[in-house]
């Protein structure tokens, strides 16, 4: 099951479904695989800047 994660400051949704293509990341990826170098593809937070969402 895949998971999705929000962005606490800007409310971006990062769904481990889709992905993220402006940031080269591929559909199906998960959130541990992602760097954590990884930031909001519009304000730019850092990663703990996220928390799981709830569906």
């Amino acid at each position: 099951m895949s998971k999705s994660y929000e962005c606490q400051i800007f409310h971006y949704i990062y769904s481990e479904l889709t992905g993220e293509p402006l940031a080269d990341i591929e559909a199906g990826t998960t959130w541990e695989q992602i760097g954590e170098d990884f930031k909001c593809p519009h304000c730019h937070a850092n990663k703990k800047m996220f928390r799981e969402a709830l569906e």
